[in-house]
């Protein structure tokens, strides 16, 4: 029998912001679609019931607690907006300037900021624009002085502290984390020895756990993709893997580093990882870079002790999101190199079901509170496909786009992509 849904999208309208104790879960999913659209799905019913105008590469956005809105940041070449979504309107409430290609923003926990990094530089810095979610005003930019040149795009993914004081964002011309203090708007840049990419604090909000990609030469690697250097990669290597910084202490000192294993991969290069919804392990994911995606291992880090605990391989090519389902159960991992979509059973540790869903490759997951059922995006023919999560079967596709540019699926808060409220 289903469990009942634990609020709705009219609850999160009726409560004021500062009556909720807990993000609100919105009888709504909203797909992201790159050509410049937002799709919003009723789920209790799968219609599409608004298709709103957003922007050129408009795939990622952030939804504040109490699921009024949706920020969709425009990170296309050229863009320079913030769209403001009205859920309970289904309209389009506002469009704010932030500055050169908006990457991905992220609304604090207390659902009082949305802050916001930048694909693009800034008369030669690196922009971080903070916004009021009361009224959609920018309320601080700080631009970041770099000494490097940029290569590709200069950032990529932001977290916020447990208590909403820290911004957390990554330098990608200087390799660097940065650190964002909300009280006073100062300053912290931490080194990093490869592209930093992805920052999630514990759950006990103690640490900051940094994914960074690696920089590993041709040849590294074997024919058949085992390390041909075991221990310490020679110079002008660096394996992908994770740092540990201590937020209880003001310097941020590095507690832990971790190397991924990489056993019989191809190629190299982490992408994302996150906790487990119970907080023991933390998962890492090796995507394989640029367009060479074949990276296929998820590696089981235990969050107490810092040690690998397991580590396996998917039937997904470029693999780079493990979504956790509600109740911790799974976790769905997707991808950048096919459309399979593999699912781990994190109490086994193992893949319990491999789909092959829709024209191309496998992008994002939304789920109802329940847990019963996924919504997951595929971005070639820029559809949602419905799996039932319980019986581990895909029931339905939702024509949201059939063109291609399929993103982000979102209708919680998150503070990072694949973790989901605890």
């Amino acid at each position: 029998m289903n469990k009942p849904r634990l609020s709705t999208l009219a609850l999160a309208a009726a409560l004021p912001a500062s009556a909720l104790c807990a993000p609100i879960w919105p009888d709504v999913v909203v797909h992201l679609h790159g050509a410049g659209k937002a799709y919003l799905v009723d789920t209790r019913n799968d219609a599409v019931t608004a298709m709103l105008e957003t922007c050129k590469g408009g795939t990622l956005g952030a939804t504040t607690p109490d699921a009024k809105k949706v920020y969709v940041s425009c990170a296309a070449e050229g863009q320079k907006e913030v769209v403001v979504l009205d859920l309970a309107g289904r309209k389009v409430a506002k469009r704010i300037e932030t500055g050169n290609r908006p990457k991905h923003g992220i609304v604090s926990p207390d659902g009082k900021w949305l802050g916001i990094n930048h694909w693009g530089l800034d008369d030669g810095k690196l922009r971080h624009t903070f916004i009021s979610t009361a009224d959609d005003s920018i309320v601080k930019v700080i631009d970041l002085p770099v000494s490097g040149a940029a290569k590709g795009v200069t950032s990529m993914h932001n977290a916020w502290s447990n208590d909403s004081r820290y911004f957390f964002a990554v330098d990608r011309v200087d390799n660097r984390l940065v650190v964002i203090d909300t009280r006073d708007w100062s300053v912290k840049t931490l080194p990093v020895p490869s592209a930093p990419h992805y920052a999630v604090p514990s759950p006990d909000g103690k640490e900051l756990w940094l994914v960074h990609e690696g920089a590993v030469q041709p040849g590294f690697l074997g024919p058949n993709g085992t390390r041909l250097i075991l221990g310490q990669p020679p110079a002008g290597n660096v394996l992908p893997g994770i740092i540990v910084y201590d937020l209880t202490q003001a310097d941020l000192p590095v507690i832990a580093r971790m190397d991924m294993p990489l056993i019989g991969e191809e190629v190299v290069e982490a992408h994302h990882g996150n906790f487990t919804q119970d907080g023991k392990y933390f998962m890492a994911l090796n995507r394989g870079p640029g367009k060479d995606l074949r990276g296929r291992e998820v590696a089981f880090f235990r969050a107490d002790t810092k040690q690998l605990a397991h580590r396996l391989t998917t039937a997904s090519n470029g693999i780079g999101h493990t979504y956790n389902t509600p109740d911790g159960r799974y976790a769905v991992v997707t991808n950048y190199g096919n459309n399979v979509l593999s699912v781990i059973d994190v109490g086994q540790k193992k893949t319990v079901k491999d789909f092959n869903i829709g024209a191309g490759r496998m992008g994002h997951v939304a789920f109802t509170p329940d847990g019963h059922y996924g919504y997951v995006s595929n971005e070639k023919d820029g559809n949602l496909h419905k799996l039932d999560m319980w019986k581990l079967a895909l029931v339905k596709q939702i024509e949201t786009g059939n063109a291609p540019g399929g993103g982000q699926v979102l209708n919680v808060w998150t503070n990072v992509f694949e973790e989901l409220p605890r």
